[in-house]
């Protein structure tokens, strides 16, 4: 009996997943990713002839899946667990708000608002429940309840409505921001592999090939007939291809799949195509001291740049002290704009808290589709893994809602629209 053939679109973690489990049980693949790359946001760069991650990646104890794949390829080497420390950036000043003596120092709250954000810390170490929290309830109404207004306007708001999806916090899902709560990043114990995390896509594609999968970079998607089961692509600057296929798995935004994407039901593109994604623009650069020595992960508010990763502090194996400071909600406006400008628009806010700042290498980085806007109706419209047309499954991060955006839900979204194919077709 001839195998199944899938053609999954989109060669990053979930693809790649996806894939790799759809191999082991007698499918024939078909990556097709238009980057010259694969990886997606999970993906590095060589400096220095070092491997770097383009996006700010971090792995915890609690992605198991992650730290699974690491294993099967030996990345994860002597890596150090540790406890990481944040800080809030704001009017050029660092706060520490780490300990309870940090908190009582924050003077950008009332002192009674700093009670108010310890007690809502707390009750997210050992009450918070997500999932029993409706689907539909917004962000605001859930954190004026349990964080009280002040840390609400001047905290939440600033973090998550504006830095996060540029839209307010009435609009946005209670459910996913508590599940982003929950997962308690701040209190985990973080590490990088020491062998880096190309090594795992890298492994994932190697034995994709040993299994007889075809991947293709570079590659444009110029025809799809879901109807008939057709596929029209063009590599590089190559002559167009078409192919049949028994199978269709979409890893890549929507909008880009509505783009070329022939016979859906109208009511399901309706539907789909409501889904909105963040944007990410950032900066990775190499200096020869720490920022600062103290803080891996760094909160600004009311500034141009949201978060700032000082990376090395976690693995300080390069050349240079690797950083990455990245803008998410409102980087719209600077994802056109040339490197040059974000370069200085971005450094003049670092210089701001570490004027001392002097770069050996930087590198811009951006995303169209960082991440879909989790709003409260989200559920209303998501794409889920299975969809009105029998062959034509969805993964990725755009169905994993209430889940947070990181490489271990990606690595479980390919594993499970394998699974549920392996289900349907064996």
């Amino acid at each position: 009996m001839k195998n199944k053939k899938v053609v999954i679109l989109g060669g990053g973690l979930a693809g790649l997943a996806a894939a790799d489990k759809l191999l082991e049980n007698g499918f024939d693949v078909l990556i097709l990713e238009k980057a010259p790359f694969l990886g997606g946001l999970a993906s590095s760069f060589v400096q220095d002839d070092e491997q770097i991650p383009r996006f700010n990646h971090h792995i915890v104890k609690s992605n198991t899946i992650t730290l699974d794949y690491l294993k099967r390829y030996d990345l994860l080497g002597n890596n150090i667990w540790k406890k990481i420390k944040m800080a809030m950036a704001i009017d050029g000043k660092l706060h520490n708000i780490n300990t309870p003596i940090g908190l009582l120092n924050f003077d950008y709250l009332s002192f009674a608002g700093r009670i108010r954000l310890g007690l809502f810390g707390a009750y997210l170490i050992f009450r918070l429940n997500p999932d029993n929290i409706p689907d539909d309830m917004d962000a605001e109404s859930w954190l004026l309840k349990y964080a009280g207004k002040e840390v609400t306007e001047k905290i939440w708001h600033q973090l998550y409505a504006r830095n996060k999806f540029n839209i307010e916090l009435n609009k946005i899902s209670a459910k996913q921001f508590a599940h982003r709560l929950y997962e308690k990043e701040g209190y985990d114990d973080f590490t990088f592999p020491t062998r880096g995390l190309q090594g795992m896509i890298d492994g994932l594609e190697k034995d994709a090939t040993k299994k007889n999968a075809k991947i293709l970079i570079k590659t444009d998607i110029l025809d799809l007939d879901i109807k008939n089961k057709t596929i029209k692509y063009k590599v590089d600057n190559n002559e167009p291809v078409e192919e049949d296929f028994d199978i269709l798995i979409n890893t890549i935004p929507v909008p880009e799949l509505l783009k070329f994407m022939k016979n859906l039901p109208d009511d399901y593109v309706d539907k789909i195509k409501k889904l909105k994604y963040v944007p990410v623009v950032g900066l990775c650069f190499g200096t020869k001291d720490f920022l600062d020595k103290n803080h891996y992960w760094i909160n600004l508010i009311k500034e141009r740049i949201h978060v700032i990763y000082q990376h090395s502090l976690l693995i300080d194996k390069y050349k240079n002290k690797v950083t990455w400071c990245v803008r998410y909600g409102g980087s719209e406006e600077d994802i056109k704009l040339p490197d040059d400008e974000i370069k200085e628009k971005y450094l003049g806010v670092l210089k701001k808290y570490f004027p001392d700042i002097e770069l050996n290498w930087c590198y811009v980085f951006r995303e169209k589709y960082a991440e879909p806007i989790y709003d409260k109706d989200y559920l209303s419209y998501a794409p889920n893994y299975e969809t009105p047309i029998p062959y034509f499954f969805n993964s990725g991060i755009q169905v994993t809602f209430p889940k947070i955006r990181n490489m271990n839900v990606a690595l479980e979204s390919g594993i499970n629209v394998a699974s549920i194919i392996k289900g349907k077709f064996k």
